[in-house]
């Protein structure tokens, strides 16, 4: 399931992929309707006044201007989408061009020009002079005609999207909607069946590098633990998706026999072992939970750059961060340890925890904004409101940890007292609150 959602996102990534397909549907429809048009009698023709009527030679006159005029708006379609694209690369980062070439709506705007040009051109060139009134595809010309005005009125359409992705805060919000969608996808729905404690597997194992570069897209643990099953192996695997990955090193490794000690693996089963391992040039959202965040902790470092000097930007990341990070705290993390059918563990896995996350987001803000009170203000609150939400000590020693770092940014900020007062009060809460569900988790070690 993993490495199909792996392979969709890479695909739907493809700018050229709608378009692709809308020629497709475009070239089918031409045939069509130049094959079977002819059928319409005269009478219908001149019953229905938004047919076209004329002659052949009328029909290329008029498919010949549409197609000029679609050429020449297609070419704006395709200057306005390279300037939103160095727009958006100088504000929000190269790597969030991925996000514009992604969406759905700009991919069906450029794959319905594209694709009526290709109709246009399929009309045109099967109407001749010898077809005679009654020979000409009336049906196929007017559906051309209908096709133009469409793309007269989606060209408006596109304007006015791409023109609203370029705000900041909208694309913020996009990108929180991805991880919202993210967490879903990853995140266990219910808790496991087993309880998940700190365990390693007894004996001498045997480490195995992947011996390929590149991001770890997709982990199909599935497939590992029925490999360990089929051998009587267990599994130890140290790297997670969102990595990048040297040729050489300890990825994964095997335990053999009830103490660990046994013979060596044989090539065929390390084969086996690796092609669960899905390897590629670019981060993926099929499995990395903190790709998402990172691409919005890029934005708010970027508006916090001398260059830009941004903090609303960033306060606006800040605040959209703390809603993803609260979504977190109410499902369970991914699955650590992966049993067969008789409880017997076979697979611990490193994944994603909230320790990482609030780490990934909010650490290089912090570490951007420690010269703008307004951003770490904001940090403050967030993390305040985070501790009202703590589900598990774990969470608690993650909020404490940055709670921590804040303070001693907060201490080193050059802002006036007034400032670094409300900071604490932020901070203040903060504490309280972990103290409070500390002291309630000290009463009730159940």
């Amino acid at each position: 399931m993993d490495k199909a959602r792996n392979l969709f996102d890479i695909v739907s990534g493809k700018l050229w992929l709608l378009p692709l397909i809308f020629s497709g549907l475009s070239a089918l429809l031409a045939i069509l309707l130049i094959s079977y048009g002819h059928l319409l009698g005269p009478d219908v023709v001149s019953a229905g006044w938004w047919l076209y009527s004329g002659e052949a030679e009328t029909a290329r006159q008029l498919l010949s201007s549409l197609l000029a005029g679609l050429m020449t708006m297609t070419s704006l379609v395709v200057s306005v989408t390279f300037v939103i694209l160095t727009l958006a690369a100088s504000q929000l980062g190269p790597r969030l061009i991925s996000q514009f070439m992604s969406d759905r709506q700009i991919q069906s705007v450029i794959g319905l020009f594209i694709g009526t040009i290709l109709y246009l051109i399929l009309v045109l060139r099967m109407i001749s002079d010898t077809l005679g009134k009654d020979g000409v595809p009336h049906l196929a010309i007017s559906v051309g005609s209908l096709l133009t005005v469409i793309c007269l009125m989606s060209l408006l359409f596109y304007i006015h999207k791409v023109a609203r992705l370029i705000i900041a805060d909208n694309m913020v919000q996009a990108l929180h909607r991805n991880l919202l969608v993210t967490l879903d996808e990853v995140l266990p729905g219910e808790p496991t069946k087993h309880v998940e404690e700190a365990a390693r597997f007894a004996g001498i194992g045997q480490p195995v590098a992947l011996r390929t570069v590149g991001h770890v897209q997709v982990i199909d643990y599935a497939a590992l633990t029925r490999i360990a099953v089929e051998k009587d192996l267990r599994i130890d695997v140290a790297v997670r998706a969102g990595q990048y990955l040297l040729a050489e090193g300890d990825h994964f490794t095997i335990f053999t026999g009830d103490t660990g000690e046994g013979t060596d693996i044989d090539d065929e089963t390390i084969a086996a072992l690796r092609a669960c391992f899905t390897i590629g040039l670019q981060n993926t959202t099929a499995q990395d939970l903190e790709f998402s965040i990172r691409q919005l902790t890029e934005i708010a470092v970027r508006a916090l750059s001398p260059g830009i000097n941004d903090p609303f930007t960033a306060v606006a990341v800040v605040d959209r961060l703390a809603a993803s990070f609260e979504a977190v705290q109410q499902r369970p993390l991914p699955y650590r340890q992966y049993h067969d059918d008789d409880g017997v563990l076979r697979l611990i896995v490193s994944r994603s925890d909230y320790r990482r996350m609030l780490n990934t987001g909010f650490r290089s803000i912090r570490q951007a904004g420690a010269d703008q009170p307004l951003v770490l203000m904001r940090i403050a609150a967030r993390l305040a409101d985070l501790s009202h939400s703590v589900r598990s000590p774990d969470q608690a020693d993650a909020l404490r940890e940055q709670l921590a770092a804040l303070e001693q940014t907060v201490e080193e900020c050059h802002s006036i007292e007034h400032d670094k007062s409300s900071m604490q009060v932020y901070l203040s809460e903060t504490r309280q609150v972990l103290a409070a569900i500390e002291t309630a988790a000290a009463d009730n070690p159940a």
